[in-house]
């Protein structure tokens, strides 16, 4: 469901997992890749002057949606489950935060904040939740970070 994101269609929060560099060796054999640390997101270094399609590095992209529609999520969940959750500090705190990231320590409080939201009434918040858990367990798949792109 979360996957194929529209890139950059209008001011909003989108995003991403990239693939680790075990992920690309296996899928581009004859490149060597190397890792940026921050966030995950691997280049080419042998052979060199080869450039991959953006797509061809992310193993997940998500729109999680426009400007309202994550001022209504921060809303719907500072009201069911209170200010100040892991859901509201690491991901819905501005309806754009590129480049920001959330590291692994952080999946665990986020999941248990989605256990409180995942069976709303709201189909917003259904699909908010299903596709935050779908970015933090190919996250651990990827062992990288969920970042804001």
């Amino acid at each position: 469901m979360a996957s194929g994101a529209a890139w950059g269609i209008g001011m909003g929060l989108d995003a991403a997992v990239f693939k680790s560099a075990s992920t690309m060796e296996q899928e581009f054999p004859d490149y060597r890749f190397q890792r940026e640390p921050v966030t995950g997101e691997c280049e080419v270094i042998h052979p060199e002057g080869v450039n991959l399609a953006p797509d061809a590095v992310v193993a997940i992209a998500w729109r999680i949606g426009n400007i309202s529609l994550v001022g209504h999520l921060r809303e719907w969940i500072a009201g069911h489950i209170g200010e100040g959750s892991a859901l509201e500090r690491l991901v819905l705190y501005s309806g754009g935060h590129m480049g920001d990231t959330i590291e692994e320590p952080s999946f665990g409080e986020l999941e248990r904040d989605l256990g409180l939201i995942e069976s709303s009434t709201d189909a917003w918040v259904r699909e908010f939740a299903d596709g935050l858990a779908e970015l933090i367990g190919i996250a651990r798949r990827e062992t990288n970070p969920i970042v804001f792109v």
